[in-house]
């Protein structure tokens, strides 16, 4: 199990969701980090040491160059004479081996030879250019160079044969192997530290914010019962007035009725903005009580709800439900969002239109449309109409006591349970909306 499952288990029982995700985002960039500086750290040092090692081999091959023609008119006998190589071999555990120019072997001092012939690599090396040739093969590294001289002109140069020095890779690859383990285990103790400092940082920084959502919702609380009272006062007021019609004048009622819309008017813009900001302040999806909701009595309940409002409309309400669809979901919630797409839809499509609403599976989405032949939307206004207050002109002088909330609404409700929103629209031929929510939503 990986450190990131471990913290995350941890935090999820743990810590509020905001800190969760925090942490989360420091541990996985600590975890980037580590890990970038931990592997570029190691390839420097193993390129280094294979630098050293050839760089080494290399100085060997050189120096016994004028050995060749020691080997090739006397064999190995009389090596001893000229250089003590047994004792070099024993030290460095580096071994030579002499050819000719045909890449036959001449003979050879050590314990560590590759197990490749000559022959192979003249293959891809004859020119002087490419050499010294670098190889490894298992535990052996080796660099060979082709010894030239010229001729009497001075001006050619004849292949006199090849040496090639190599050593064993034992040594490098125990240090390879302990700066492995030293890396891991360095890494592992920086992110445990990492990851404690994240966990303190964090609640350093997400207390006060915490502490500001919720006086920001007593705030809004407390705002939405001092704007309610003095509205209900008055459309209280205005309605025993409009019950005593015989004392007050007809254009006193007229006027009555306008402060009457206007406050309900209110009462619904002050509602919208309280739910919005209800949904800005709460990013834990288990505050909203989020559980398993059936689409189908959802629905249906919503066609008890709008059925006799099309019928005095004269539109043509229907609805197609399959059997069996529920979603994790906060039921009031989804209950706003669908009201308001059927209120707009009821609401913008002339007598003898239709609203049309359904609902499907669709691998492991569930898929609800809501579908008009009203008014329909401009092209150019789509991309606007989920903003806060926005209305085009069609909406506006078909309603103009809109508040321009209902679709913002809806797409903050779609977002919350993690779903989409589509819309196609066109003028005089009707809307389109449609929801996809996951069947298997994760609670964040």
């Amino acid at each position: 199990m990986s450190l990131i499952t471990i913290s995350t288990q941890f935090l999820r029982h743990s810590f509020p969701i905001p800190s969760k995700r925090l942490i989360s985002i420091y541990l996985t960039v600590a975890v980037a980090i580590v890990s970038a500086s931990e592997i570029s750290l190691y390839f420097l040092i193993i390129r280094n040491l294979d630098r050293q090692s050839n760089h080494e081999l290399l100085n060997l091959v050189e120096i016994a160059t004028p050995s060749l023609d020691v080997v090739k008119a006397e064999g190995l006998e009389n090596l001893e004479r000229e250089i003590s190589w047994q004792n070099l071999f024993a030290e460095q555990e580096q071994s030579l081996e002499w050819f000719d120019a045909r890449g036959k072997l001449l003979g050879r001092e050590g314990t560590n030879f590759l197990n490749s012939p000559l022959n192979q690599s003249m293959i891809t090396a004859k020119s002087k250019e490419n050499f010294p040739l670098f190889e490894r093969w298992d535990q052996v590294r080796a660099v060979t160079i082709a010894v030239y001289t010229s001729n009497l002109d001075g001006k050619t140069e004849v292949l006199k044969g090849y040496i090639r020095a190599s050593e064993s890779t034992e040594e490098t690859d125990v240090i390879r192997d302990k700066l492995r383990l030293g890396l891991a285990l360095g890494g592992g103790l920086a992110l445990i530290l990492i990851s404690i400092g994240s966990v303190y940082l964090t609640q350093q920084t997400i207390m006060p914010v915490e502490h500001g959502l919720k006086k920001l919702k007593r705030m809004t609380t407390d705002a939405s019962h001092q704007l309610r009272t003095p509205l209900t006062r008055i459309s209280m007021a205005t309605e025993i007035l409009l019950t005593h019609t015989d004392k007050i004048q007809p254009s006193d009622t007229r006027k009555l009725n306008i402060i009457n819309d206007a406050v309900e008017q209110l009462k619904r813009l002050i509602e919208d903005l309280l739910f919005l900001i209800r949904i800005d302040l709460t990013a834990n999806m288990e505050e909203l009580q989020f559980s398993d909701t059936s689409l189908n009595l959802l629905l249906q309940n919503l066609k008890r709800q709008f059925e006799p409002i099309a019928n005095s409309k004269n539109i043509d309400f229907q609805i197609q439900i399959s059997n069996g669809i529920s979603i994790k979901g906060n039921a009031v919630e989804l209950n706003r969002l669908l009201a308001n797409l059927l209120e707009n839809a009821i609401d913008y499509t002339e007598s003898g239109g239709k609203v049309h609403l359904t609902a499907s599976l669709a691998s492991d989405t569930a898929i609800i449309s809501v579908q008009d032949t009203g008014m329909g939307i401009n092209a150019q206004d789509l991309p606007f109409i989920f903003q806060h207050f926005w209305r085009g002109d069609l909406a506006r002088s078909k309603r103009p006591e809109g508040s321009g909330l209902g679709l913002t609404i809806a797409r903050a409700v779609v977002q919350q349970h993690q779903g989409i929103i589509k819309v196609r629209s066109e003028p005089e031929q009707g809307s389109r909306f449609e929801l996809h929510f996951p069947l298997g939503m994760r609670i964040k």
